[in-house]
């Protein structure tokens, strides 16, 4: 019995030990492995860390970017908001804000300012003929030409089309002011060279003083402008200070631009005529038709005021047709009266002629008054020929077929190609007035006027000199073998009834007496 339990007792605590050993590794492997599950996890949180902070710095990089690129949009947009995108110079709104500026300061300091206006005289003419391309690479070059004029803190700025205008501070006497403008119409003066074209182009400066012409923003702007007009109307290549009788000009022109599109308008406008003779017998062979306004206010208004505001609107059609409607009745009339062959002379203005339709127009008219072509002579300006030559071509060459004399207008005084004239129908050409002012006095002018003579023989065209006042006028230009002429010396424009030489047989027009302008 006791071996028996002694034997039955060994294997329960065995097993009890057994079980504790086998607890003692379950708890060990069951330990380890929450241990490689802690560390898994830590490294997944890690790994979730590392990638969320990678994720961060993405996003700020992004974000920087984001940021730089706005404040670079804006920074553009605000730039292009103060500054002509085609010159860089400063544009109207923000050359407002600097002018306000230095207005305040020189008033705190008792100092003077100058406002200056530039415009190119002529430079429509550069578009029309060579194209907007060339026309925008001039206006970059005229803007660096005045940048480099300029001294440190003054501005310019493009004030839009071909107009710039510059800011001279610290101005202690109006001749600083005077100074400059002439220094901006010497510099624009130069030729420019375009795509390897070179381009000749004249400039206009305006200046008025502050606080001395006003103390207003929108009165410096007016006055400048006036200023700069004058400069234009008194031949361009200048520079004008501003005058208060400008502000009556002002209000003329004001006054003449609404006229102008008055319904009355065509019943207030007269035709006058001018002789044109033979300078060898003085024989009367044609006359101009010249417009005037009898005004029933403001009295007679000649064409040298009122036609430049009439071009800038549609209105200068209609009073090119009335013109030519009745510029043929009065020859039809002369016809009929008996006068011997006679051309009447007509100017069509450049956007008449731009249109391509003056050859309908012409025929019309010429059918309803009954006036034979050959009666009629059409003057156009080389501008008019030369924006776009294809048109111009196909114009002349239709008014030609049907009998009409061509006159190539202030010849000389525009954009000359010498190759236009062997190629067009065109069967004289006028000498403009400037050239024959001087040809008794400067030999450059009677040099540029003998040459043209001489151009026109060569290519078998008539030559009519304009504006012969004195009897040496008249002496040179029969002697250069100029054809026709006419001016105060053969003639002042007259209604019909006052022209000697047309109605009935014509005789020899008496010439004003010597060296007189009657």
């Amino acid at each position: 019995m006791r071996r028996f339990r002694r034997h039955d007792a060994r294997p329960g605590a065995a097993l009890t030990s057994y079980n504790l050993r086998l607890g003692r590794l379950v708890e060990r492997h069951m330990a380890e492995a929450a241990l490689v599950a802690a560390r898994q996890e830590a490294e997944r949180e890690a790994q979730a860390a590392r990638h969320a902070k990678l994720q961060m710095e993405d996003a700020n990089v992004a974000l920087k970017e984001e940021v730089a690129i706005r404040s670079k949009t804006q920074q553009r947009l605000l730039y292009l908001a103060s500054h002509d995108p085609l010159t860089a110079l400063a544009n109207r709104t923000l050359f407002s804000d600097v002018l306000s500026r230095e207005m305040a300061e020189a008033l705190r300091l008792e100092r003077k300012l100058a406002l200056l206006y530039i415009d190119l005289d002529n430079f429509k003419a550069v578009n029309d003929t060579l194209g907007h391309a060339h026309g925008d690479a001039l206006l970059r070059h005229v803007a660096s030409r005045i940048e480099n004029e300029l001294a440190d803190g003054e501005t310019a700025a493009r004030m839009g089309g071909d107009e710039f205008a510059v800011l001279q501070v610290d101005v202690d006497q109006a001749a600083e002011a005077k100074a400059l403008g002439d220094r901006l119409v010497a510099c624009l003066a130069s030729p420019f060279e375009i795509d390897g074209r070179r381009v000749l182009v004249s400039a206009s400066v305006g200046i008025t003083l502050f606080p001395d012409d006003g103390t207003k923003i929108e009165l410096l702007h007016r006055n400048a402008d006036l200023a700069m007009y004058k400069a234009k109307g008194d031949g361009g290549s200048r520079s004008s200070f501003f005058e208060a009788s400008l502000n009556e000009e002002m209000h003329r022109r004001s006054f003449l631009e609404q006229a102008l599109r008055e319904p009355a308008l065509l019943s207030q406008l007269q035709l006058m005529y001018q002789p044109q003779v033979d300078v060898r017998t003085h024989y009367v062979t044609g006359v101009e038709a010249l417009l005037r306004w009898q005004h029933p206010q403001h009295g007679l208004i000649g064409p040298a005021e009122f036609i430049p505001l009439a071009e800038r609107s549609e209105v200068i059609n209609d009073i090119g047709l009335w013109v030519l409607r009745e510029s043929c009745r009065q020859a039809a009339r002369w016809r009929d009266a008996g006068v011997a062959h006679l051309t009447v002379a007509v100017n069509v203005a450049t956007s008449q002629f731009r249109g391509g339709n003056m050859p309908h127009l012409v025929a019309d008219v010429l059918a309803e008054t009954g006036l034979p072509a050959s009666w009629l002579e059409l003057e156009i300006t080389e501008t008019g020929i030369m924006h776009n030559m294809h048109v111009a071509a196909d114009t002349l060459v239709a008014l030609h077929q049907q009998g009409v004399t061509l006159a190539i207008d202030d010849f000389g005084t525009g954009y000359s190609s010498l190759s236009y004239l062997r190629k067009l129908p065109v069967d004289r050409i006028k000498i403009d007035q400037s050239f024959v002012n001087d040809v008794t006095s400067n030999e450059d002018a009677a040099l540029v006027a003998t040459t043209i003579v001489q151009l026109a023989h060569n290519l078998r065209l008539e030559v009519v000199a304009e504006g012969v006042e004195t009897r040496a006028q008249a002496d040179f230009v029969r002697d250069t073998g100029c054809t026709f002429a006419q001016g105060f010396y053969y003639g002042h424009p007259a209604t019909p009834a006052d022209l000697p030489g047309l109605i009935g047989r014509p005789t020899p027009l008496d010439p004003v007496p010597l060296d007189a302008k009657s």
